[in-house]
């Protein structure tokens, strides 16, 4: 499955009221002070791709995805104006010490002079009160989820990402994109000297909060010789996932791939979410299925009654040295020595499951099957 994104609405496409462009017509979504919502189902200037606010205030944008993005009013260079917020309930509240990742798109607006750094994102266990109009978020609230510092947001034809991840406390419930610095502790810059509109103003697209997921290996197993085993514990997420090395394995970029090694490897699995990275590692070790100076099949070696509730008789056509008695992740559990071609494994002392016998010969030669034990 997917990592559930928390953010209700996330693209704004739920629209209830295609003759206004306040964000309250994307339900949950509100406006902390006045902010705008567009759809290709509004009609007139005001349309996507297309807004044209008079006096000469013309902008024009494809939504990242879908067809609607909202807007909120980011920074005020020149004058102490307040900023914009949109705000949104989560479709649950973040689990203490968890990390979750945070993603938006924005765009700056056409007709904007300045550009600006420190787009925040704010998680708080109460709502804002969107009703009252010109609140002030600069001083009192520190955003968990920051853009770098010094890096502006200036492109007014591509979507850009903003993206990063937080340990939640357990009462983040509520979330707040915008603004939350005086304008001294910004930096912003005149990218369009042209531009009619003294501030920063973005569009926000495909906005995003989902709990990032550590990566997983199996537990170190042991394999025949030509068979096959699972190497990941991994739900299928839209994630970047990378294994190393590549011998043996039925994928490199899957979340789960199959491994069937010729020798004993040791495989590494890194998954990229969001900013997270996160490393596993298994080892699938790989025993002979055969000895070949004996001459020998599997035919020639028998465990019987196999599966077993307590004892498993031992033949082979060779006199046999030793029998160890393995765990499905390679460590030995039991070694008996025997010098016969026959030996009987008690197994009563030992819990349900798979299990592996090591029968070694005297040359130092050795034959591993599988015993399941009921």
């Amino acid at each position: 499955m997917y990592a559930q994104n928390l953010v209700p609405n996330p693209s704004f496409e739920i629209h209830f009221d295609c003759t206004t462009t306040v964000i309250e017509t994307a339900s949950p979504w509100c406006g902390v002070n006045p902010c705008g919502c567009f759809n290709t189902c509004i009609a007139g200037p005001l349309s996507i791709p297309t807004q044209s606010f008079s006096p000469g205030y013309p902008s024009y944008q494809l939504p990242h995805s879908g067809n609607a993005y909202a807007e909120f009013a980011f920074i005020w260079p020149t004058i102490a104006t307040i900023s914009r917020y949109p705000h949104v309930p989560l479709i649950d509240t973040l689990k203490a010490g968890k990390v979750y990742c945070v993603t938006y798109y924005v765009s700056l607006w056409n007709d904007c002079k300045y550009s600006a750094d420190k787009l925040g994102a704010l998680f708080t266990a109460t709502p804002f009160d969107c009703t009252v109009g010109s609140q002030n978020l600069y001083t009192g609230y520190t955003p968990q989820v920051l853009s770098t510092p010094g890096v502006l947001y200036d492109d007014t034809l591509n979507w850009q990402e903003v993206s990063g991840i937080f340990t939640a406390t357990g009462t983040e419930a509520y979330l707040t994109i915008g603004n939350f610095f005086p304008n001294a502790a910004h930096t912003y810059s005149i990218s369009y000297p042209g531009g009619v509109r003294n501030l920063a103003d973005y569009y926000l697209d495909d906005v995003s909060v989902e709990e990032v997921e550590v990566v997983k290996a199996r537990n170190d197993t042991l394999i025949y010789q030509g068979d096959s085993v699972i190497v990941g514990a991994n739900n299928s997420e839209a994630t970047l996932f990378s294994w190393q090395p590549a011998a043996g394995l039925s994928c490199t970029n899957c979340p789960n791939p199959n491994a069937s090694p010729n020798v004993t490897t040791t495989y590494t699995v890194t998954k990229t979410q969001c900013k997270s990275l996160t490393t596993d590692e298994i080892t699938v070790s790989v025993s002979p299925v055969g000895i070949n100076e004996f001459g020998m099949t599997n035919a020639d070696l028998r465990f019987l009654p196999n599966p077993s509730n307590d004892l498993v008789t031992i033949t082979s056509r060779f006199d046999f040295e030793k029998v160890e008695l393995l765990s499905i992740t390679g460590q030995v559990l039991l070694t008996e020595t025997v010098n016969s071609k026959s030996h009987q494994l008690q197994l009563q002392n030992f819990s349900e499951g798979i299990y592996f016998a090591k029968v070694v010969y005297s040359n130092g030669l050795s034959v591993t099957k599988k015993i399941i034990k009921q």
